[in-house]
């Protein structure tokens, strides 16, 4: 079922990608946005992510020292799940 372990096309992934660029906060990349949300998390002590180049490693660390995204940014990230993404997931996630 589709491309990835959650059975999500990977057009369609694309394209939810695509939509969550257009309201990232002001400065950020999608992947340190990503690795943000990921650390306001309290249960998160650490994150690995992978990378290709030096500059990759520098724009993933620099993610720790940005402000914590606000409540209402992850509000809207969980939306976009609950409304947009969700139902194209097979399984319990």
């Amino acid at each position: 079922m589709g491309e990835t372990f959650a059975g999500l096309p990977f057009e369609k992934g694309v394209d939810l990608t695509d939509a969550l660029k257009e309201n990232l906060p002001d400065g950020i990349s999608l992947a340190q946005m990503a690795l943000r949300w990921i650390l306001d998390h309290d249960a998160v002590s650490v994150i690995i992510p992978g990378a290709s180049s030096p500059q990759q490693v520098r724009s993933n660390a620099a993610a720790a020292d940005l402000d914590p995204l606000p409540t209402s940014y992850h509000q809207a990230v969980s939306d976009f799940y609950t409304q947009t993404v969700h139902h194209h997931i097979r399984g319990p996630y």
